[in-house]
């Protein structure tokens, strides 16, 4: 055996770059934020709302409801109904709670929304017939306060039918909307009945306006009603004449925070944070805060079909709505989604819920569907009648959604770079703050229809890893000045601009 050479001896190789000791803590901060922003983001971030295997009531229902095509993005449970001749049966799936995990079922306490407008047509119609109102009554007949106003002038039964010329809503409500809308907050809480009767004093009411949809007509109708029949309020008129006498035990409107039911599930946006529970007394008449079950809806869908109903004769359209759709007192007729004839129907929505309800009355069927998300419940509904998919999110809303991931990705790119080479802190500091109004906006209007939290975390490693990078180079003794020694004039207005986008993007939650 011969001695090994030095061409077939074991030569160590040679030694690959390696990364510079300095840089190393560098690279574990970059690792690390990456790793903790996309496990904060999957943990704690917006959520991909979708029908949980969970389900209770009727069998068949339930899986009939489960395989439509389309699928459930953006739902987090549903209660539904379907009435017969053999009666109603019941199913619902999904897990309406996350603190009490399981399906709804027909005792479920849902907000109803604006289907509450057919309770109030139903005693529109009950009051003509007891001889109380008269459909063109002037609503100053029973308002006092609003003689002389434009708003005293019109007829209830134009309040009815949305052709009034008032405004959808109310100067006070009005003012609300948008910002508690922005603020995650009631928007009706501020409008009593005193107040909603001083709004309508001072309210335009345009003669041209034709067919426009509005809570403050129907709210001022049912004021009106409560009026000409000697109520207390709109819950007693209620409880007196319609959910009392049919049973309806577990159908309330909240004037008042207190009045909200304690079992009601919650309502979620579509991020999947809470939505506000809506209550206040001046639109009660509209909807704005009735708490109800599916059984307390079929029962109400039931009696209306059979005419049962106290004012049953609500159904009857009495004016055009519009194109291929009429309405009566609340209710609205139009072609049936299937096209085998028509169907009487109303949908609702308050800040987390929606719902819908539609009525065959010649062939004495009826489907309910409760929902407590912000996805539209309608579609559910028409692929049930026609099997046609469930529609996923629009085309624009996908481009809002992946255009915010892109700018909170460009904002925390722009943010880790700067910190990278920084020798100020004042550019540093605009451009967190930039990024921090991406990821706030990210939250609001990202695409957690199709995705969840993980993408959120994902935008947001760049922003966390700039901060690292900065917290590391201070712990170094790397001292910066806080102005750059060139154009500090531009950085403060680009900080300060930073810092109010990054607070009017935290209203949006």
């Amino acid at each position: 055996m011969t001695s090994p050479t030095l061409t077939d001896s074991a030569v160590p190789p040679a030694p690959g770059p390696r990364p510079h000791r300095s840089a190393m803590p560098v690279l574990a901060v970059l690792a690390g934020a990456a790793i903790a922003a996309v496990a904060a983001g999957a943990a704690f971030g917006p959520q991909h709302q979708t029908v949980s295997a969970a389900q209770t009531g009727d069998e068949r229902l339930a899986e009939s409801i489960r395989s439509l095509p389309g699928g459930f993005d953006g739902f987090r449970s549903l209660s539904v109904a379907e009435i017969g001749p053999d009666g109603a049966v019941f199913a619902g799936v999904g897990d309406a709670d996350p603190g009490n995990p399981g399906a709804p079922d027909r005792d479920t306490v849902f907000e109803l929304g604006s289907i509450t407008k057919t309770f109030t047509g139903a005693l529109f119609a009950e009051a003509v017939e007891r001889g109380e109102v008269a459909a063109e009554d002037h609503l100053s007949q029973y308002l006092s306060a609003l003689e002389g106003t434009p708003a005293g002038d019109v007829t209830l039964a134009s309040l009815s039918q949305h052709s009034s010329g008032l405004p959808g809503l109310g100067a006070t409500a009005a003012a609300d909307t948008l910002s508690n809308l922005l603020l995650n907050e009631n928007p009706y809480a501020s409008t009593t009945t005193e107040q909603l009767i001083a709004d309508a004093a001072i309210a335009p009411v345009d003669p041209d306006q034709g067919v426009l949809y509005s809570n403050f007509a129907v709210s001022l109708l049912g004021t009106a009603l409560v009026e000409a029949g000697g109520a207390d309020d709109y819950a007693a008129l209620l409880e007196e004449r319609l959910t009392g006498p049919l049973g309806m035990d577990d159908t309330v409107v909240a004037a008042t925070a207190d009045d909200v039911p304690a079992d009601a599930v919650p309502g979620f946006l579509l991020n999947g944070t809470r939505a506000p529970r809506w209550w206040g007394e001046g639109y009660l008449p509209a909807g704005s805060s009735t708490f109800t079950t599916a059984s307390d809806v079929a029962i109400w869908a039931q009696a209306n079909l059979d005419g049962t109903a106290p004012g049953a004769a609500a159904l009857e359209p009495t004016a055009s709505m519009g194109p291929g759709a009429d309405i009566g007192w609340g209710w609205i007729t139009s072609p049936s989604f299937d096209g085998s004839g028509t169907q009487t129907w109303h949908n609702g929505g308050t800040g987390g819920f929606r719902t819908f309800l539609t009525l065959d009355p010649e062939a004495g069927t009826a489907f309910i569907a409760l929902s407590n998300t912000v996805a539209t419940v309608d579609d559910v509904a028409v692929a049930y009648a026609t099997g046609t998919p469930i529609p996923g999110p629009a085309e624009a809303n996908a481009i809002v959604g992946w255009s915010a991931v892109a700018l909170a990705l460009i904002f925390g790119a722009i943010a880790l770079i700067r910190a990278l080479r920084a020798k100020s802190w004042l550019p540093s500091i605009s451009d967190l703050a930039w990024a921090a109004s991406g990821l706030l906006l990210l939250w609001t209007g990202g695409p957690w229809f199709t995705v969840g939290g993980w993408v959120w975390g994902i935008a947001l490693a760049p922003s966390l890893a700039a901060v690292g990078v900065l917290i590391l180079r201070s712990a170094r003794g790397q001292r910066m000045p806080f102005l750059p020694g060139r154009r500090a004039w531009f950085w403060w207005p680009v900080a300060v601009l930073g810092l109010v986008a990054a607070v009017g993007a935290t209203f949006l939650w």
